[in-house]
Parts: C-alpha cells; sequence; structure tokens
C-alpha cells in the first residue's frame, strides 16, 4: 500500500514539474505550431484551449492535465497563483514568475507560466524516470505521451452532446469533466447529425465496434430535443379482461420518451422507433431492456450546461466527508377500505427497509419521514443542510401534489427555484417529474434555477401502479380460531417484492447504497435487477384483488420511465 501511495505522489509532482520546466527535446526546429494532442496511460486527455508550440516550446494547459490526474486545481485571483493538491503533496506558482514551491521548496523555472485564452499554460518536459513516470513525445503524432504506471483502460466511456446546442463555456466544461474520469477510455461524441434515438444508437454501436473493449457507460448533455431520446407509446395488455374489455391499454394521443435503450447495443435499431410493452409482451419484437452500462443525461441545453457542471462540483466539495441524511416526504393515495397505510407509501416502506432485520438497511444513515406540512418541512429540511431527497406521491411534470387530482402542489416548478439554501439530491417516485425531457418540467427547473442534483425521476405517469406495501395472503388462524381459510393484509417481504412490485427497484437501489456503491452505480444496478426480474414475469399472471394480472406489464413501463438526470461521479 505505501509503495503504491509513494508512486502516486511521485508521479504527481514529476508531472507538476514537468509541466513547470521546459524540455528541449519537445523544441520546434522552425518555431512552428500545430496541433499537438496528450495522452496519459492511453487515455486521450481533452482542452478548451489546445497545446501548442512557443517559442520552440510546447506549452500545455495546466489544470486540464492535472485535474486528469485526480489533482485539485485553485487559483487565487489577487495573487495571480496556481495551487495545486494531491495526496498532500501542494505545488504553488504565480503567473509570469519564474519561482515556484514544491510542498514549500523552491524550484526555479526556466520559462515562466503564461495566460492564453483564459487558460495557464505552463513548458512540457520529461524528468527522471527513477520518479516513476514515463513521458515521451511523439513526434509523427505531434502527441505527448504521459504513462503513470497504470494499465491502459478497457472500458469506453461515452460523453455524447450536440455541438449545435453548446456553447464554447458548456464545451469546455464539458471536456475538464470527462477528463476529471481516470478509468475510463473516454470518448467525446457529438451528436449533431443525428435526427433519431435509433440514428445515433447506431452510430454509438459502430464507433465502439471500431474502438474495442467494453462501454463503461454513456453521459448525454441535453434536452431529448438536442439529442435524442426514444420514442415510447403507452400500450399494454396487464389483464385478459372480460366481455366488454379485451384487456388492452393504450394511449394514441401522447408519445413519451426514454433513454433505456441506450443501455445495451443488442438490439436492431429497426425495432426502436415508438417502443411499447405490447410490442415486447404480445408481439414478442425481439427487444432488449436489460441494461449492461449506466445511462445519465443532463437534461439541459445551450448556455445552461457549463453552470451545472460547477454546481455539481460544489456540491460534491460540500458533501465530502459528511453522512448526508436521507428525507422522505410521502403524500399516499392508495389505501384499501379499512386501512390506514397506503399501497403506496414510500415513507411505511423506507422506514422498514431501516428497521426491519430482514432489510437491515440505512444503518448508518439519517432517515427522517414526513407526512404533514410538507412544504414547510421540505423549506426547514433545505435551510438545514445537504440532504438526500425522496418525493413519493401523485404528480406530473409541474411538481408533486396532495392528492389524487393533482390540483394541490406541495413541491412545483415555482418552489423549486426557492429551495435554495443548500444542494441536495432528488428521487421523485410514483410521477413524470422529468417528463418530455425538455425545458418544460419540474426537474429542468431544479436544475437550472434551484440547487436540485442528479435527480432520478420518471418521464412517463406510471401512477404508481403494481406497487404494493400489502398483500392479502393466507395467514395462519387466529388464537382461538380453527380452520385453513384466514386471510390478512400483510406487509410485503423480499419474496413478495419478486411479485413484480415496483418496490422492489426501490429495495436494490437503497442495498446499493447501503454497501456504499455511488448513486449512478445504485440506479444501475437496481434497473438492470428489476428488468432481469421483469423479462423472467413476462409471462406470469397473478391473482390480485380478484383479477388475474401480468404485473409486469408495469414493471416494463417503469423500467421506461426511470431515469438518472444529471452527472456520473468521477
Amino acid at each position: 500500500m505505501f509503495n503504491v501511495r509513494l508512486r502516486s505522489i511521485s508521479v504527481f509532482v514529476i508531472l507538476m514539474m514537468a509541466a513547470l520546466t521546459p524540455f528541449a527535446s519537445l523544441a520546434s526546429a522552425n518555431g512552428e505550431s500545430s496541433e499537438i494532442t496528450v495522452t496519459i496511460d492511453g487515455r486521450p486527455i481533452y482542452f478548451d484551449v489546445a497545446p501548442r508550440k512557443i517559442g520552440g516550446r510546447v506549452m500545455v494547459p495546466l489544470r486540464a492535465i492535472f485535474e486528469s490526474l485526480g489533482a485539485k486545481v485553485d487559483w487565487e485571483e489577487s495573487t495571480r497563483t496556481i495551487t495545486g493538491t494531491k495526496d498532500g503533496t501542494v505545488v504553488k506558482l504565480r503567473l509570469d514568475d519564474t519561482r515556484a514551491t514544491i510542498d514549500g521548496k523552491t524550484v526555479m523555472l526556466d520559462v515562466a507560466a503564461t495566460k492564453i485564452n483564459g487558460r495557464t499554460l505552463v513548458p512540457a518536459r520529461f524528468v527522471a524516470e527513477s520518479f516513476g513516470a514515463e513521458v515521451e513525445w511523439d513526434e509523427s503524432r505531434k502527441q505527448v505521451v504521459i504513462r503513470t504506471g497504470a494499465a491502459a483502460p478497457e472500458g469506453r466511456y461515452y460523453f455524447v452532446y450536440n455541438s449545435r446546442k453548446v456553447t464554447a463555456d458548456d464545451l469546455a466544461a464539458i471536456k475538464l469533466y470527462a477528463n476529471k474520469f481516470r478509468d475510463t477510455y473516454n470518448v467525446l461524441f457529438d451528436a449533431a447529425n443525428y435526427g433519431t434515438a435509433p440514428e445515433l444508437y447506431d452510430a454509438l454501436r459502430a464507433e465502439q465496434k471500431k474502438l474495442g473493449g467494453r462501454v463503461a457507460g454513456i453521459q448525454i448533455f441535453g434536452l431529448a430535443g438536442d439529442v435524442p431520446s426514444f420514442t415510447y407509446t403507452h400500450k399494454m395488455k396487464p389483464t385478459a379482461g372480460n366481455f366488454e374489455w379485451d384487456g388492452v391499454e393504450e394511449n394514441k394521443n401522447e408519445k413519451f420518451v426514454s433513454d433505456l435503450l441506450y443501455a445495451n447495443f443488442r438490439n436492431d435499431s429497426k425495432h426502436l422507433q415508438d417502443v411499447s410493452v405490447y410490442n415486447i409482451v404480445q408481439e414478442n419484437v425481439p427487444i432488449n431492456v436489460i441494461p449492461e452500462w449506466p445511462v445519465s443525461r443532463l437534461p439541459l441545453t445551450k448556455g445552461e450546461i457549463a453552470a451545472y457542471i460547477g454546481k455539481y462540483d460544489a456540491y460534491r466539495g460540500q458533501i465530502a466527508g459528511k453522512s448526508v441524511p436521507t428525507v422522505v416526504l410521502s403524500a399516499p393515495v392508495e389505501f384499501q377500505q379499512g386501512l390506514d397505510i397506503g399501497q403506496d407509501d414510500i415513507a411505511f416502506f423506507m422506514k422498514r427497509l431501516k428497521e426491519e432485520e430482514e432489510f437491515g438497511l440505512f444503518g448508518n444513515t439519517d432517515l427522517r419521514l414526513y407526512y404533514d406540512d410538507l412544504a414547510a418541512n421540505l423549506a426547514r429540511e433545505n435551510k438545514a443542510g445537504v440532504m438526500d431527497l425522496v418525493v413519493g406521491s401523485r404528480g406530473d411534470q409541474n411538481g408533486a401534489a396532495l392528492n389524487r387530482d393533482m390540483k394541490d402542489y406541495f413541491f412545483d416548478r415555482e418552489s423549486v427555484a426557492r429551495l435554495n439554501a443548500n444542494y441536495y439530491t432528488a428521487f421523485f417516485w410514483s410521477f413524470d417529474a422529468a417528463k418530455g425531457l425538455d425545458a418544460d418540467n419540474l426537474v429542468h427547473e431544479g436544475l437550472v434555477n434551484g440547487r436540485m442534483i442528479n435527480p432520478i425521476a420518471q418521464t412517463v405517469p406510471t401512477y404508481g401502479r403494481g406497487v404494493h406495501n400489502l398483500l392479502f395472503l393466507p395467514v395462519p388462524a387466529p388464537e382461538g380460531e380453527t380452520g385453513d381459510n384466514w386471510y390478512d393484509y400483510v406487509a410485503v417481504n423480499k419474496e413478495h417484492l419478486e411479485w413484480d412490485n415496483p418496490l422492489y427497484f426501490l429495495y436494490k437501489y437503497y442495498e446499493a447504497i447501503d454497501g456504499g456503491k455511488s448513486r449512478l452505480q445504485s440506479f444501475f444496478e437496481a434497473h438492470a435487477a428489476y428488468a432481469n426480474l421483469t423479462e423472467a414475469n413476462k409471462h406470469t399472471s397473478r391473482l390480485m384483488y380478484g383479477m388475474e394480472w401480468t404485473y409486469s406489464a408495469f414493471g416494463f413501463e417503469n423500467l421506461f420511465s426511470l431515469h438518472y438526470l444529471g452527472l456520473a461521479d468521477y
């Protein structure tokens, strides 16, 4: 362990010194500049200000390289000082000054750092190999090749954007963000020329075939109108029906959007237009819905992306080293006669996840549940500090409602802009807070004008269908009674969750969170587990409340509806 840390520190110091001290072998004979690229352990590094040769020396942007190595880089305007920090090593230098310090020791520079187009460029050079790093200049490719000793990454992470729908600042922020993924080969992919999701799907699959390796994930930047989502139609047959109705539900007036199908490359794109549950279950159209890698989308457009990436970095700084409470707002509306527990009561289920030994989650997390005065309690919690917010209610793209008719919002597009005391993640359950993946919904408002970070939200109105906190099941005869035909409402256990209950996704998500996984990784694992369960029960019918239901139909719709909206964790 000590040797690994020593190598990491040494590599950082070497590369900091390499950036501060010129190397004559990188000088051009004629002083001409050309496009210069940089790789670290085989992964490309992206710049908003390109490296260049100036006065016969190769100059590279400091921030891009050192953030790519995992170093924190700070700028102090008053003293024009740059500070790089990694694993306890601190390097300081000032613009137009030939002196720098490494852990307080002065190092004299042959050429001072300079600022070009708002970025600090420094000379690059080779340093002794004994410090643990190898740096080479590939003249034929005009490329600085840096090797830290780490293996070249096999996983490909795609960062998909539309060059016509980003500003220069947006694109610069995307590039610096992508550089922070140090364990993957990162691919910037311009979707400007692809008008439909099937076309983009084919282009991404072709790029992956060319590159080889495995896909580690896909991060999308843009609204559905900027980088296309797949179209989904509500058509399903959840029950066999009766003499008056064939059991088919269909919404012929509206189409919805989904990014689910970007999560594997196993489909023929000809089947991926206007997908429906009916296609998959009744017509047996060969559509694979099992996610093989995480997909996230930042549903913002031109001029909005860079600011959000800055918020995300600030949020990471705010939660560093802290235990973040989970705050649940629940407004259930589905009650069985004679019961005071709502079938769609998310707070009831999450309390059981914490308190019951069968689940045993949230052991080290403060879980706070609210049923009353939801708007006031939400504002109070936001003022108290960072939180992981969970909202379970009826609602739509305009907000979360207190009742079934969705007229009385306790959290809407106006109030989300006022919820700005502290950052918070969000999980919106059972309503389409991100409908359309456009600029006309609660999620977009929270990302742009509030302090919402990386919400999990739905794009299709599912209304909590198939969700059951309680099932009417056989139970032992009460004390003093005889006979076997006794039934009562029973709280669902792990086995019951596998009966196509959407709460299975919630359980698997928090199980992964409790295991130390990131929110996106937890979302992906829960999504994949729920997809496998749904696929396995595709044709399984269950007798519920006097009717045979194929609850997997609701499972498929939930799969298309659930989205991770924000940025992947680096």
